[in-house]
């Protein structure tokens, strides 16, 4: 027993002696390995995801979409461009330590431990920022169930289910279609810049919680990025970074889908962490805008969404509403297609799309990826229930 206490005492002053172990490093160790257990609790337990999203996710929220907000670039795309040649850099002179630690009077195992301690030690600081911006808010009330005004059941649907969704947002589409503004190509244009759309979807955010109260606001300024290219070929319209509170936007997609993506990522900085939720509240904020293109938008992502599902379920019925169809849709869809054809089979957007779903699946979402599709039961039971009222 004495040899044990004094072998441990040695190796703790060995350990603190060549500063293999600070009190920063020890600090952010061991927030990490607590922010992991909180995730971990809040997947399974709805208080708790409740209770951080509504206090210290909204806070580191709240601070850090403030501190980047008057950047007019997206912070977090220059942090990926400089964390390469940061990563290089680091791990060059990580090497060369260990390589000359004899000159320098330095121990080759204890600089190799000091440098791994440090490695653990900034990925427990990105585990601490990642769990208490986005992943505690995965585990919290959906938001079907927040509040009682837009209370209603998800539920499996039928074919009838979406014919008349499908009727119930043509019908919205045709009172706005003279509104919209029309390129050549067949695609709609935007009648104004991103700049002035984040502005419409801030106040469409109002005025939909201001009828829902779902969550607490977050005014927001979403970024373009420089590689949306590169993004496109990813097949991503849009990212949240939540390490700098940056909904960010790919500005290559079609006008339409710019305007909902918008509203899915500003979803996502508000505490909206589900794919298929985040889906709905952007359809959701369009409807509750003033703004005709804002509307159209979202009325035509969710037309495809739910129009796709009908076609899986029963091909018929979906060419017979096809006749029914406004053209503006039928033009946009065509336009897209073709816009579409020279990304839709890129090797980058099969990494990119298997690494998105294992992502999702490690916040609980089962699905992975297809969870984007979920936001069908989410919206037809809406729809259904307040055309009844």
């Amino acid at each position: 027993m004495d040899n044990i206490k004094k072998n441990f005492a040695k190796y703790i002053k060995y350990i603190f002696e060549n500063k293999i172990l600070t009190l920063p490093v020890i600090i952010f160790i061991f927030t990490g390995i607590f922010s992991e257990l909180i995730r971990r609790v809040s997947i399974y337990s709805v208080k708790t995801a409740d209770f951080f999203t509504e206090t210290v996710s909204f806070a580191l929220r709240f601070i850090l979409s403030r501190l980047t907000y008057f950047l007019p670039f997206s912070l977090a795309e220059i942090m990926l461009f400089a964390s390469v040649p940061a990563v290089l850099y680091l791990l060059t002179a990580f090497i060369l330590k260990i390589i000359f630690a004899k000159r320098r009077n330095l121990k080759k195992t204890a600089v190799i431990f000091r440098g791994l301690f440090r490695i653990i030690a900034f990925c427990g600081f990105g585990i601490f920022i990642f769990t208490f911006t986005l992943g505690v808010c995965y585990g919290q009330t959906p938001v079907n169930e927040k509040n009682g005004k837009i209370n209603f059941e998800r539920r499996l649907l039928d074919v009838d289910d979406l014919v008349k969704t499908l009727n119930i947002l043509i019908g919205e589409v045709n009172k706005i279609e003279g509104n919209i503004d029309i390129e050549v190509s067949g695609s709609t244009k935007m009648p104004y810049d991103l700049r002035e759309l984040n502005h419409k979807l801030n106040l469409a955010y109002r005025n939909m919680l201001g009828e829902y109260d779902l969550f607490r606001r977050i005014n927001s300024r979403v970024k373009p990025v420089i590689i949306s290219e590169t993004m496109t070929k990813m097949h991503i319209t849009g990212v949240y970074a939540f390490f700098t509170g940056e909904a960010n936007i790919n500005t290559k997609f079609p006008d339409y889908i710019t305007v909902y993506t918008m509203a899915h990522e500003m979803a996502h900085l508000m505490g909206i962490a589900r794919e298929d939720e985040a889906n709905f509240i952007a359809f959701l904020v369009c409807l509750y805008s003033e703004d005709d293109y804002i509307r159209y938008g979202g009325l035509a992502r969710i037309i495809e969404y739910i129009g796709g599902a009908l076609f899986r379920e029963d091909r018929d019925r979906y060419f017979e509403i096809i006749k029914d169809m406004p053209g503006i849709i039928i033009n946009e869809a065509a336009a897209f297609s073709e816009f579409f054809d020279k990304y839709r089979d890129t090797k980058i957007s099969e990494v990119s799309s298997a690494a998105n779903n294992a992502y999702l699946k490690a916040q609980g979402q089962e699905q992975g990826v297809k969870s984007y599709g979920f936001v069908v039961d989410l919206s037809v039971a809406y729809l259904l229930d307040i055309y009844k009222k």
